[in-house]
């Protein structure tokens, strides 16, 4: 068949579209950074770009008059939602006597719109070719039809397609193709996250993203024969709110994502940190107070995200309910306050019962715990509708307030209820302070969800515990959360411990500020409040005693003991402690930071039930500690020996070791004798190592250890440096690699042996072992936001040593870096900490002159500060 129409000459057509392309990519950026437009607005002006370059090039081509041929916008392009850089999908839809001008016209302007360097996704099918592949158990082509818009040629072609579709084809298969795609968006949720609250949210796939509004309006397509939301409305299956969630939901993230596709000059979907503060930004948000402008614009994110998962779930659940075809009735058992069950769930006789009776709102989870059953979807949505009638005076009464507490105390699925609580905006208006952290992100790589999120799901952690889930794994813990008698004050402690964050920094401070009111409103009894407001002032406590402090100095533990003291109080903080790392996101708890937190409680319990706070002093310790040696050692070394090398000690290595220990380093001091030597631990349950160093004292000797372990891959979480009197010195490293003990890889130890051997003698250099470390950086880096070093000093945590708390963003080599600069200071290290978050690392160095103790004098602290700094290469 013959072309009809003008025919231009190639290179002056690509010329012609080529500059039509540009000049309104121009105006649609100009468009899009003015924000003149919707985000549904300017997506439709850039499909009709698109549109009319397709008609511009078809017609260039000579094709003006495409006789059984239809050209067909699919996918996002289909559904008038084009951003800059998404694909553009053509079904080139030809009846069987058009092969031949199809094919001809499908070529020449593919090859066109490839020069374009334009993504093209395309199809060249005839209707019974659609309607085969439709049938059949994919059904990925079926949804892209059902986005299917005419943009050139036979329009009435496409009308039949569209009619056989409607008419012939779903009433046939929408059964099953709403099973697939129900099923299909199960798998999604798996890949891209299954939750709203995901720090780096997909725009278009995630939980609450793009994919929610698409995949609600196919079922509503396949279920009701529709074309879009606006028939949904006319037909009476959604309401004119419903619509303005979903217009909303598009014209809140397509802007967002045509803003991350510009930034990333390529299609980019997921919000990650590396776009969160330019797109906050673009969309206007400035920081207000405390509170950064990124912060406030993920706040909107996630409120606007779960409502869109909240709005699509309800529009999916209309169209896969099933009429009931039973002629009886189902049993109904009527319950107090016109709560009914029926169907096996829980619901309501009538409508009004929240508005009679607003106590009503929390007793239907306190009813629904009690008789183990779900609420129905009416239910929910009724409590969702009616949670603004939560003033001053409803939140004060009793009954609500019994419900409550009752569920916290006797509740089967705590956590569950508060999940759903939340969901429905129950939980932020019967406690206004906590609705203020609803939804609230902080910008860092280390919180996973958003705060309220994080707190329930601590909740769950306790009662994990308490339902002996984690037995195996944590015994003492799973006995602890048993045995305790005031559950709902735990409970409570982990929904408010970061309620402050909605106020600004000092969050435990502000927190804590708020219980008294919270009590009185909640009836809680004094010391109920006051055992409360102490769990939220000083839920960090455990946590960052046992990751940043020596939990062996006596003085510590007694301190700690005395703030505390009773054990029911360190019991209640040890299980937040546990429940606070654990649901801060995945990998951040491991077997040492659970390590650490068990000895502090251990070491801290053991007080408290003794009822003493005399500290033992170190020359007693230590003379019991050097008598129980040589009795374990009795048949293996002489107590001559034993003393030669025990009594030489600094009474602070009897702090730091157990006699257990003690016997091991004799052991090992016997063995090697005058030679320098390394030993190694295993740990590969608990994930690290223990490396111990057997040397001679000198100058710069524990950097060059910190070295040598960098350079090797080696990660160090711990040190405690011990010097004899004599000159001999025992350094112990608490090491791991990737995360975990070394016992798969023992090879490494040679490396770090031979790596040492060659240090110590002056034939390797160092500070080459560290460079070249630094120099293997990995293929992709993930942006992560920085933060700003900081460096505290405390002459308080220790009657011995200054302690410096430094934190900053973790690089290959940093901890070599610091104790390099600490030895050229003067300065002895006698104890070190390392803690990594993710994006931050917390280093705690216990430090004191060589010729003295504690640094008091202003500006040698200052001086050691502007130093590290540098080391650190940080322009202060």
């Amino acid at each position: 068949m013959q072309r009809a129409g003008k025919l231009l000459a190639r290179d002056e057509l690509k010329d012609r579209v080529r500059l039509y392309l540009e000049e309104n990519r121009k105006e649609l950026r100009e468009l899009h950074n003015k924000e003149a437009l919707g985000g549904r607005q300017l997506a439709e002006r850039r499909s009709r770009v698109i549109d009319e370059l397709i008609s511009k090039a078809l017609t260039g081509l000579g094709f003006s008059k495409l006789s059984g041929v239809s050209i067909v916008a699919l996918g996002g392009y289909g559904r008038d939602e084009l951003c800059p850089y998404s694909d553009v999908d053509l079904l080139f839809l030809f009846a069987p006597r058009s092969e031949s001008l199809a094919k001809d016209a499908v070529q020449a302007l593919l090859y066109l719109l490839w020069d374009l360097n334009l993504e093209i996704g395309h199809s060249v099918r005839t209707i019974d070719d659609c309607m085969e592949i439709s049938r059949g158990d994919d059904a990925t082509i079926f949804t892209s039809l059902l986005d299917g818009r005419f943009i050139f040629g036979d329009k009435k072609l496409f009308d039949q397609l569209d009619r056989i579709m409607y008419r012939e084809l779903l009433p046939e298969i929408s059964s099953k193709f709403i099973e697939g795609k129900i099923a299909e968006n199960e798998k999604r949720i798996e890949r891209f996250g299954r939750s709203v609250y995901l720090i780096e949210p997909h725009v278009k796939e995630g939980e609450g993203g793009l994919r929610e509004i698409h995949s609600a309006l196919w079922i509503a397509k396949a279920k009701f024969k529709v074309r879009s939301f606006r028939e949904l409305l006319e037909k009476g299956v959604l309401l004119e709110r419903e619509l303005r969630v979903f217009e909303k939901g598009l014209d809140f993230l397509l802007p967002i994502r045509t803003e991350l596709h510009y930034l990333a000059g390529r299609r980019e979907d997921r919000l990650s940190f590396e776009w969160q503060e330019k797109v906050a930004r673009f969309l206007g948000f400035r920081d207000v107070g405390e509170l950064a402008a990124v912060e406030r614009f993920m706040r909107i994110y996630y409120l606007r995200a779960n409502l869109t998962r909240e709005y699509s779930k309800k529009l999916i659940e209309r169209c896969v309910s099933k009429p009931k075809v039973s002629f009886h009735t189902p049993k109904t058992v009527f319950l107090d306050n016109s709560f009914i069950i029926q169907g096996g769930m829980l619901s309501v006789s009538k409508r009004s019962i929240f508005q009679e009776q607003p106590e009503n709102l929390m007793r239907a989870f306190e009813v629904a715990d009690r008789y183990g059953i779900k609420m129905s979807k009416y239910l929910h949505d009724l409590i969702r509708d009616n949670v603004k009638i939560i003033e001053d005076n409803v939140r004060r009464n009793p009954e609500l307030n019994a419900s409550f507490i009752w569920l916290l105390k006797e509740g089967k699925e705590v956590a569950k209820a508060l999940f759903d609580m939340n969901r429905l905006r129950l939980l932020g208006y019967f406690i206004p302070e906590f609705g203020k952290i609803v939804c609230m992100v902080q910008h860092d790589a280390y919180h996973v969800y958003t705060v309220d999120i994080h707190s329930i799901f601590m909740v769950k952690e306790i009662e994990s515990l308490v339902k002996g889930e984690y037995e195996k794994g944590f015994p003492l813990l799973t006995k602890i959360a048993k045995e305790l008698s005031k559950r709902h004050i735990l409970y409570l402690a982990c929904l408010f411990h970061d309620m402050g964050k909605g106020e600004g920094r000092d969050h435990s401070q502000r927190g804590a500020a708020m219980i008294p009111r919270i009590s009185e409103r909640m009836g809680l009894s004094e010391e109920e409040s006051d055992q409360l407001e102490f769990m939220v002032k000083h839920h960090l406590i455990i946590p960052h005693f046992s990751q940043r402090r020596d939990i062996h100095d006596d003085g510590l533990i007694l301190r700690f003991a005395r703030s505390v003291k009773t054990l029911e109080t360190l019991s209640m903080l040890y299980l937040i402690s546990f429940a606070d790392i654990r649901s801060v996101g995945p990998e951040v708890w491991t077997n040492w930071k659970g390590m650490l937190l068990q000895e502090l409680y251990m070491r801290t319990a053991y007080v408290l039930a003794r009822g003493e706070f005399k500290r033992e002093t170190l020359k007693t310790k230590s003379r019991r500690f050097i008598r129980e040696v040589i009795q374990l050692l009795k048949n293996e070394i002489s107590e001559s020996n034993i003393r030669r090398h025990l009594d030489v000690m600094p009474y602070s290595y009897f702090l730091g070791f157990s006699p257990e220990k003690i016997v091991y380093h004799v052991k090992l001091f016997e063995r090697l004798g005058e030679d320098i030597g390394i030993d190694v631990i295993y740990n590969q349950n608990e994930g690290y190592d223990e490396f111990t160093f057997w040397g001679y004292d000198k100058p710069g000797v524990f950097a060059q250890l910190c070295g040598v372990l960098a350079g090797s891959g080696i990660n160090i979480l711990g040190a405690r440096i011990i010097t004899r009197d004599d000159g001999r010195i025992v350094d112990v490293f608490y090491v791991n690699r990737l995360g975990k003990s070394t016992y798969e890889d023992k090879e490494i130890w040679n490396k770090v042996k031979s790596n040492l051997h060659g240090v110590l003698k002056g034939e390797t250099d160092v500070e080459q072992l560290v460079s070249r470390r630094k120099r293997q950086k990995p293929i992709y880096i993930k942006p992560i936001p920085q933060h700003p070093t900081r460096i505290d000093i405390d002459n308080e945590s220790s009657d011995t040593t200054t302690v410096l708390d430094i934190y900053t963003n973790d690089r290959v080599g940093l901890l070599y870096d610091i104790t390099k600069t600490l030895t050229k200071l003067g300065l002895s290290i006698d104890y070190a900490k390392i803690s990594t978050k993710v994006d931050q690392v917390a280093d705690v160095f216990y430090v004191r002159e060589i010729e003295g103790g504690k640094i008091f004098d202003k500006k040698k602290l200052e001086n050691i500060k502007n130093k590290l700094f540098e080391a650190m290469e940080i322009v202060v």
